[in-house]
């Protein structure tokens, strides 16, 4: 049994190196649910363990500095990639100008789109634009293929691709293993892969084939909405029969994007190229004539749809952007107010009480 935690090699050690962290242990997370945070020192070794406050943010996925003997991650160590979304509002029109961590430190990210009830390209143009950003790979997977015709699975194909043109497109049905033969090689060894998707993706069903054992249930989706229950409970870390790790989250609802220019130019290169085209260089690409995008657009290399997605997500990004300065402004005020509250005390104080002895009569 190795010593070390599974994901363990040169990289961390040399991290680990970098530091003198006395008596503590490296573990990697392996899953957070309301229960805790299960970590693993070792390879086949599990505890359960709290977080210190300067550790509080930490995901599955984190390779960690442990104090074993108090059950308690000290240290986060600095992520390889992270995937982050922005975090929900209290409301349905609401967000909060802050993001929420998902899972750390994968190679590639798999996109699960179900095709029984449709691809959502919208959804699927902001999964790869935090897929990108994060720093992994992403690949996409289509499932339930058993569902479909083969009409309609190569007409899903075909309208994911042009989505995602940088970033390979499979189609699977879990059930009978279809298609993993072409997931599988992408899968390497040691690889640690994240599962993205709604509920009623598929997720579970795929985690189970790729693991070659059951090792969650799998619920049925409802036939009223086609939407899947929750099945999945936590973050976890799942062992596949090839070695590798794959990281499997709860089904989300919503996918916030949270500051992601990098991500965004890479989910939409083949656009950017006809956007280098215009006449102005401030061009919004909506109105404005020499346009190079709406000239593509209107010579139909690029879809109507594809476009619309372009410029909804290109304004979110702008607000977030808008409302991160907004944030930073007022943040910046408060701390300047209170850095003169202290001043003003600590002058206040400098200079003690007010001397009245030029008020006391003469005795002479």
């Amino acid at each position: 049994m190795s010593t070390w935690p599974a994901g363990w090699n040169e990289h961390w050690a040399s991290i680990w190196r970098s530091a003198d962290r006395g008596l503590l242990v490296p573990a990697l997370v392996t899953r957070i649910d309301k229960g805790g945070i299960t970590v693993s020192p070792s390879h086949g070794v599990e505890m359960l363990v709290i977080a210190a406050k300067s550790a509080r943010r930490v995901v599955v996925g984190d390779m960690v500095a442990l104090d074993a003997d108090a059950g308690r991650i000290e240290e986060i160590l600095d992520r390889r990639t992270v995937f982050e979304r922005r975090s929900p509002g209290v409301a349905r029109d609401q967000v909060q100008i802050s993001s929420r961590a998902l899972a750390a430190n994968m190679d590639t990210v798999l996109i699960l789109q179900p095709m029984d009830r449709g691809v959502n390209l919208p959804r699927l143009a902001r999964e790869l634009v935090l897929s990108w950003e994060s720093g992994a790979q992403p690949i996409v997977v289509l499932t339930k293929a058993d569902l479909v015709s083969p009409q309609d699975m190569e007409a899903h194909r075909q309208a994911a691709q042009e989505f995602a043109p940088e970033a390979q497109v499979l189609c699977v049905n879990a059930l009978d293993s279809h298609g993993l033969e072409e997931l599988s090689p992408l899968v390497g060894s040691d690889n640690i892969v994240v599962l993205m998707g709604a509920s009623g993706a598929g997720k579970s069903s795929l985690v189970n084939a790729l693991a070659g054992r059951p090792v969650q249930l799998t619920a049925e989706v409802r036939e009223s909405d086609r939407r899947g229950r929750h099945t999945t409970t936590a973050g976890q870390i799942v062992e596949l029969r090839n070695g590798a790790l794959l990281i499997d989250t709860p089904g989300i609802r919503g996918v916030g994007l949270w500051a992601a220019d990098d991500g965004f130019e890479k989910a939409f290169g083949d656009l950017v190229e006809f956007a280098q085209d215009c006449r102005f260089a401030d061009c919004t690409h909506t109105i404005e004539p020499g346009c190079g995008l709406l000239e593509a657009a209107d010579q139909g290399l690029v879809s109507q749809d594809r476009l619309s997605v372009f410029h909804a997500l290109a304004s979110e990004l702008d607000q977030l952007e808008e409302g991160i300065e907004v944030m930073e402004r007022v943040e910046r005020r408060e701390r300047n107010q209170r850095a003169r509250s202290r001043v003003m005390r600590r002058d206040s104080a400098a200079e003690g009480p007010e001397d009245d002895d030029d008020d006391q009569p003469n005795p002479s």
